[in-house]
């Protein structure tokens, strides 16, 4: 028996550290959302202001991955992601420290926005090589960390800012990260070939099937389809931020806890995990783009929605709907541009890519935050993050038309 026909593939060893990878990482990035009151509190800020710490780690976390990518395919992915673990943990450190609400922009901000950025490119661009017959259930296992990280730790950082306060809440999660998710990147691994294996663990590709494609950055740039799935990822997180930075603030506008926001953020988290399965299974008839494009419809549908949601039960749903068709979005972008690209230089042409999804975290929740202040509401700010997600739908029907010619 061959390297490359051993009966357990370590493919699945890299999408579980995938999985631990993204779930500390879109965890602790998604769990702001419990920290907001008592920092808006701490330091008598507007809400704008606070929104901005969110936003910058959210851009960060996004935006670097055009230089985390080619670090990773340089150094491989267990020495990048490992660092950013222990910057996540030296953010939230320095962040339960903090004496001025810049000091947290800084800590929190920075060593989250870095830290997580080092984390997710490096993973999910590691699992798309492990895999080409099983990409779609790789990758959709792989960002399911996200699902799950979202879910788990917004109750749990309420539970601890309960218990120890927003400080001792953010020292204790830090050592979480550390030391789980810093142990788990070590097991990444840049490709099968590497290790004398071949995706998927079967035999090695036939010589005399067509080479798929395998551009390099600089091809990609010069390709309309590179620049149209960045303006879509730019759209998407523009929108797709706003209630999950907003969420616990909303409720408490209508009547509700910190305990009911935290808790309605669990729910797009569990909705999440469920979607990555249910659209995968559609996308795999319909097709990746064709999907795509239906995923962003369905949540401009479901913003104008939250609109109306004012009690538990409305926000209930609209959070598993959400939740369901955001989890759809994860696992199919990546592997989009993986289709379009090929998997040679994906760590670069991805995290290139993905530069305009920061821009668009660092805009969408700081525009809600700042029409709250000059408004008195979200209403406004709903209809933005509306109008930002059929935008993004747009570029991909248009992209989607390309790839017919």
């Amino acid at each position: 028996m061959t390297a490359g026909q051993a009966k357990f593939f370590y493919g699945w060893i890299v999408v579980g550290a995938a999985f631990v990878g993204t779930f500390f990482a879109f965890g602790i990035a998604y769990s702001f959302g419990p920290f907001f009151p008592a920092i808006e509190t701490a330091f008598q800020a507007s809400r704008s202001d606070v929104a901005l710490v969110s936003a910058i780690a959210g851009c960060l976390l996004f935006s670097l991955g055009a230089a985390s990518g080619p670090l990773a395919d340089r150094l491989g992915p267990a020495a990048v992601a490992s660092t950013g673990m222990i910057l996540i943990a030296c953010g939230l450190l320095a962040a339960s420290r903090a004496t001025e609400l810049w000091h947290v922009y800084l800590a929190y901000g920075l060593g989250v926005g870095v830290g997580t950025g080092c984390i997710y490119i490096p993973a999910i661009s590691a699992v798309q090589r492990w895999f080409v017959r099983r990409r779609g259930l790789a990758s959709g296992l792989a960002v399911m960390g996200i699902g799950a990280g979202t879910l788990v730790t917004p109750p749990v950082a309420n539970w601890l800012i309960e218990l120890q306060g927003w400080r001792g809440a953010m020292t204790t999660l830090a050592l979480a990260v550390a030391a789980i998710g810093g142990l788990a990147m070590l097991a990444l691994r840049h490709s099968p070939e590497k290790r004398g294996l071949n995706p998927d663990g079967g035999p090695p590709p036939d010589p005399a099937a067509p080479a798929g494609p395998a551009a390099t950055l600089r091809e990609a740039l010069g390709a309309g389809e590179f620049w149209l799935l960045g303006a879509a990822g730019m759209f998407i997180s523009f929108s797709l931020f706003v209630p999950l930075v907003h969420m616990v603030p909303y409720v408490l506008d209508h009547g509700m806890d910190e305990a009911t926001g935290a808790w309605l953020l669990g729910v797009i988290g569990v909705s999440s995990i469920a979607g990555r399965f249910l659209v995968g299974v559609v996308a795999d008839r319909l097709g990746r783009l064709k999907t795509l494009i239906g995923v962003y419809i369905g949540l401009a549908v479901m913003l104008a929605f939250w609109h109306f949601a004012r009690e538990v039960w409305t926000l209930a749903l609209f959070a598993a709907v959400f939740g369901t068709l955001y989890g759809g979005f994860a696992p199919l972008m990546p592997a989009i541009v993986a289709d379009v690209f090929g998997v040679r230089h994906l760590g670069s042409i991805l995290g290139v890519n993905y530069s305009g999804a920061g821009l668009g975290v660092l805009l969408g929740p700081t525009m809600a935050g700042l029409l709250f202040d000059l408004t008195g509401g979200y209403g406004l700010a709903i209809a933005v993050a509306v109008a930002g997600m059929l935008a993004g739908a747009v570029c991909l029907a248009v992209t989607a038309a390309r790839r017919r010619e």
